[in-house]
C-alpha cells in the first residue's frame, strides 16, 4: 500500500461520518484561531518595536554618557543624601572629543561620535506660526519614515526628517504636501543671544514614534550649522561639549560580550545603555501577555486532541470488520496504524489551515479598524502580523499533536485479530 493511496483511504474514511469530523476539526480550528491571533499580534508589536529600536539606534548602537554620582544624584543604598545648603548644587557634566577617543579605544568598539541635541528656538512654516522645535543629528540610525528619504549624513545640504506631530501645525494638509517644502529655523547663540535664520528643506517625515515623539532629525551639515550659532561668542573651553556620546559596537556580539564593554565603559566613568536596555521591558510584557493568550489557545487544543480520541475509536469501532479483511489480505498491522495515525493527521492538517486562513481573514478587519481608532495615531504600527515561518510551526505542531492523540485508536486498529474481527457485529 503506498503513500499515496493511504492518504487516499484516510481522506475517504473522514468523509464517511462527516459530522463528527466537522466536529472534531472545528474543535482544532478554535485552538489554531487563537493561537494564530496571538502570535499575530506577538509579531506585530515586536515588528513596531524594532521599529522604534532603529528610531533610536541600531541594534549595534550604544549610548554613552558620563557616570553618575549617586551620592549626589539619587543618594545611596541608605536613601536620598540629606540636603546641604553650603554644598554646590549638581551641575551636568559634559564630555568632550578626548572622552570621544578614549571610548574609541575599548575593544568592541568600533565607532564612537558625540550626539548632538540640538538648540533651537522655533521652527516656522507657511504662516506666521512659531512652533518650538526639537532636533538631533542622525548616527548610524535609519529612521522609520512615512514618506520621503533619509536626510544626508554628509554634504553640505540643509534636510530634515519632520516629526509628525509639526506637519499640521506648520500648515500642511500631509505628509506628502509636506515633502520638498522649505522652513525657517531660528538659532541663537548662547553668549551673545544673537539669533539667526536657517532655511532647510523637509526632505521626509517620520512615522509617530513611542520612544522620540516630538523630536526631528536633521542633516549633518545642518546639525553643525546649528552647533556653530550656539557656539558663537563662547570661550573654547565651552565649545565641542556634549551630554551624550553614540557609540557602534561590532556586529554580532553576544549579549555577555556587550555586557563586558558595558562594564569597561563603567571602569572608565562612564554609563553606557543600549536600546534594548531602554525597551527591553516592553518587549518583555508583550511576550508575557501573547504567551498566556497562547494558553488558551493550548487549552483549546488539548480538548481537541480528545475530540480526534473518540473520533477515531468510534471509527475503528465501526470499521472493525473492514480492519479484519484489510489484515486478511494481507495489510501489516504497520500499514494499518498508518491509514489511522494519518486520518488524525489530517483533521491537524484541516484544522489549523482553517484556523490560520480565519486569523488571517479576520486580522483585516482588526487592522483596518485599530488603523483608524485605537491605533490612530501610531502611524506605521500594523496590530496583526503573520510569517509563513510561524504559520508553518503552528500547522506542523498542530499535526503532531493531532498525530500523537490519533496514535491510541490506530494502536488499538493495528492489534485486532482478523479472524475476531470479521466475526464482529
Amino acid at each position: 500500500m503506498k503513500i499515496s493511496d493511504i492518504l487516499k483511504s484516510a481522506g475517504a474514511n473522514l468523509l464517511r461520518n462527516k459530522g463528527r469530523t466537522i466536529l472534531t476539526i472545528v474543535a482544532i480550528f478554535i485552538g489554531a484561531f487563537t493561537i494564530s491571533l496571538t502570535t499575530g499580534v506577538n509579531t506585530g508589536v515586536n515588528d513596531y518595536i524594532d521599529k522604534q529600536v532603529n528610531n533610536v539606534g541600531g541594534e549595534n548602537q550604544l549610548f554613552v554618557q558620563p557616570k553618575l554620582d549617586m551620592g549626589m544624584a539619587g543618594g545611596s543604598s541608605e536613601g536620598p543624601e540629606e540636603y546641604n545648603p553650603d554644598q554646590a548644587g549638581a551641575e551636568a557634566e559634559y564630555m568632550s572629543d578626548k572622552d570621544v577617543d578614549k571610548i574609541k579605544a575599548i575593544k568592541g568598539i568600533n565607532k564612537a561620535e558625540p550626539f548632538n541635541f540640538l538648540s533651537t528656538d522655533y521652527i516656522q512654516g507657511n504662516d506666521d506660526k512659531k512652533f518650538v522645535f526639537s532636533a538631533a543629528t542622525p548616527s548610524e540610525i535609519k529612521m522609520d519614515l512615512e514618506v520621503g528619504k533619509q536626510v544626508a549624513s554628509e554634504g553640505e545640504a540643509y534636510e530634515i526628517n519632520l516629526a509628525p506631530e509639526y506637519v499640521e501645525s506648520l500648515g500642511y494638509k500631509s505628509a506628502k504636501e509636506a515633502l520638498n517644502k522649505t522652513v525657517k529655523i531660528a538659532v541663537s547663540s548662547q553668549a551673545t543671544k544673537e539669533q539667526e535664520i536657517v532655511e532647510a528643506k523637509i526632505v521626509g517625515v517620520r512615522n509617530t514614534s513611542l520612544i522620540q515623539g516630538g523630536q526631528s532629525i536633521v542633516s549633518k551639515a545642518l546639525g553643525d550649522k546649528i552647533i556653530a550659532i550656539n557656539e558663537n561668542g563662547l570661550p573654547d573651553t565651552m565649545k565641542n561639549q556634549y551630554m551624550m556620546i553614540s557609540a557602534v559596537m561590532d556586529k554580532g556580539l553576544s549579549k555577555t560580550k556587550v555586557e563586558k564593554i558595558q562594564k569597561k565603559l563603567e571602569d572608565a566613568g562612564y554609563t553606557g545603555t543600549t536600546v534594548e536596555d531602554e525597551i527591553g521591558m516592553i518587549r518583555n510584557i508583550i511576550n508575557a501577555i501573547t504567551g498566556v493568550l497562547t494558553m488558551f489557545g493550548a487549552i483549546a487544543l488539548l480538548a481537541a486532541s480528545f475530540g480526534i480520541i473518540n473520533t477515531l475509536y468510534m471509527s475503528v469501532q465501526e470499521r472493525t470488520r473492514e480492519i479484519g479483511l484489510m489484515k486478511a489480505m494481507g495489510l501489516s498491522s504497520g500499514k494499518v496504524f498508518m491509514v489511522f495515525s494519518v486520518e488524525a493527521a489530517l483533521i491537524g492538517f484541516f484544522g489549523s489551515v482553517l484556523g490560520i486562513l480565519g486569523a488571517m481573514g479576520v486580522s483585516t478587519i482588526i487592522n483596518s479598524y485599530a488603523a483608524e481608532s485605537f491605533l490612530d495615531a501610531l502611524t506605521g504600527f500594523t496590530l496583526l502580523q503573520f510569517s509563513p515561518i510561524s504559520s508553518l510551526w503552528i500547522i506542523l505542531i498542530i499535526m503532531l499533536i493531532a498525530f500523537l492523540a490519533g496514535t491510541l485508536p490506530a494502536r488499538r486498529a493495528a492489534k485486532l485479530d482478523p479472524i475476531e474481527s470479521l466475526r464482529y457485529e
